[in-house]
């Protein structure tokens, strides 16, 4: 953004791609500089795309168990990705696939829209989950668009 003598200043940006402020650092304090990393990559791609993020559509549901069973085959259905909450500091996103009685498999998703392996939960563990929140948006878009990133 801005280079000085001692010092420059970069527009900070948030992991949702909205500038947030910005930060100064002393020329003399850089111990290395990485570009093009696929972390930048994909941040400059969310971006580029937060447009798309709609922060009026999350739908968090707490229910236990079984009464999730409506939710789970809607998010199936409709190949939604969400946050299942096994207690409020514990949880797995990623794309139900499938469910019986009892479990429930889940392509687990990471922050960074990478798949990391499937899943079975039994579903009565679960307390509630989350869909549709500018987070599930974030690693949708990414995971829709994760060739670009390799």
């Amino acid at each position: 953004v801005e280079l000085e003598e001692s010092y420059f200043t970069l527009n900070e940006i948030d992991e949702y791609g909205y500038l947030i402020g910005k930060t100064q650092i002393a020329i003399e304090d850089v111990i290395n500089i990485e570009i093009d990393d696929r972390y930048q990559k994909r941040l400059m791609y969310i971006y580029n795309n937060n447009s798309s993020f709609n922060r009026d559509e999350r739908i968090t549901i707490w229910k236990e168990g079984e009464e999730l069973v409506p939710y789970i085959k809607t998010l199936i259905e409709n190949k939604k990705i969400a946050t299942f909450y096994l207690n409020e500091d514990d949880y797995v996103i990623g794309l139900a696939l499938k469910y019986d009685k009892t479990y429930i498999m889940i392509k687990n998703i990471g922050g960074e829209g990478d798949e990391d392996g499937t899943s079975y939960y039994p579903i009565n563990k679960f307390i509630g989950l989350r869909y549709n929140s500018i987070e599930e948006q974030k690693i949708k878009l990414l995971y829709e668009n994760r060739a670009l990133f390799y």
